[in-house]
């Protein structure tokens, strides 16, 4: 009997995925079960590989419906997330592919906020961070089409996929080469704020001082974006990233106090690449600075004491060339 014909109840524990959910050449990290007659029987289990050969016959066939176990929801509905996001098209010139990468990435953090971290999201992220890579390798001066501009509840999410161009730039502008370390950058800069999503967002876009409880929980996004990726499959360097981008050269940044011997270098460029983007861009309690206002701050106020002399002239050499 097919199981369009089958007319059972479902049972508790399972809820329906439809067929059409599914993607050409994608990988589910959940169980998947067909129903036949009175029985529910694995048909793909988390790891199996789909293609449209096999979709088409199974709709064919009249099996429109897989079931998914309750506990299995979570992961299912990033997967069918990750599947819808937008494309990239890789005959963009440079410019106006990484301003595509910006609006993919920030629809990617959306739903990296709204759900958990699962195998399917952190494959968008290589593939995100692949196509960002290649981008900024073409042409690193690409970066400087990255404007900063979004409103104050979108800036969370735009923040992140910026932190990660600007920082892949300045890594190859530093003579980094191997497209999997700069992909690490990458993947760390997209997951490097994870933490806030623990964050309420009117706190993040609260435009007078924060109170000691409010700093003290904003203080903790580190430790918290740590927490959250541990059980993934991101590389040690970019979770190094996660949870020390708000460390300083002299020793006052946070969680640990770390100074410039303990911090990796692709730390202390994640770091020039977050507090660039923060500077020149709009936020509630803070006026967007222009990119020549935020260098002349950062080279005042920041350079040697908390942040990179070297990742310095690689950004001002990424804006200025």
């Amino acid at each position: 009997m097919s199981q369009s014909a089958a007319q059972l109840i479902l049972p508790a524990g399972f809820d329906r995925f439809s067929v059409d959910r599914l993607v050409d050449n994608s990988t589910t990290d959940f169980d998947l079960y067909l129903q036949i007659n009175q029985h529910f029987i694995l048909y793909g289990g988390s790891g199996y590989r789909w293609n449209r050969d096999e979709l088409t016959l199974l709709l064919r066939n009249g099996y429109n419906h897989f079931y998914v176990t309750v506990a299995d929801l979570a992961k299912a509905r990033m997967y069918e997330q990750m599947s819808r996001l937008p494309q990239i098209e890789k005959n963009l010139a440079p410019p106006e592919r990484i301003k595509r990468i910006e609006d993919v990435g920030q629809h990617f953090t959306r739903c990296l906020y709204d759900g958990e971290i699962t195998p399917a999201c952190v494959s968008a992220a290589e593939q995100i961070a692949q196509a960002m890579v290649d981008c900024i390798v073409e042409d690193r001066t690409c970066v400087k089409s990255l404007t900063g501009l979004s409103d104050h509840d979108a800036y969370t999410y735009y923040h992140s996929v910026r932190v990660s161009s600007f920082a892949v730039a300045l890594a190859a502008q530093m003579g980094m080469t191997s497209t999997t370390d700069l992909k690490q950058i990458a993947i760390g800069g997209l997951f490097h704020d994870i933490g806030k999503k623990n964050v309420p967002l009117e706190l993040i876009n609260k435009s007078g001082p924060l109170t000691d409880s409010e700093w003290a929980l904003m203080r903790a996004h580190p430790q918290s974006g740590l927490l959250l990726v541990k059980d993934s499959l991101l590389s040690m360097v970019s979770r190094e990233i996660v949870v020390h981008h708000h460390e300083r050269l002299n020793g006052t940044g946070y969680p640990d106090g770390l100074s410039k011997g303990s911090l990796l270098p692709e730390v202390q460029i994640a770091t020039v690449a977050d507090i660039f983007d923060a500077l020149t861009s709009s936020r509630n309690y803070q006026r967007r600075r222009t990119r020549y206002e935020a260098l002349d701050f950062m080279k005042h106020k920041l350079l040697g004491s908390e942040i990179s002399l070297d990742v310095f002239k690689a950004l001002i050499q990424c804006l200025a060339t």
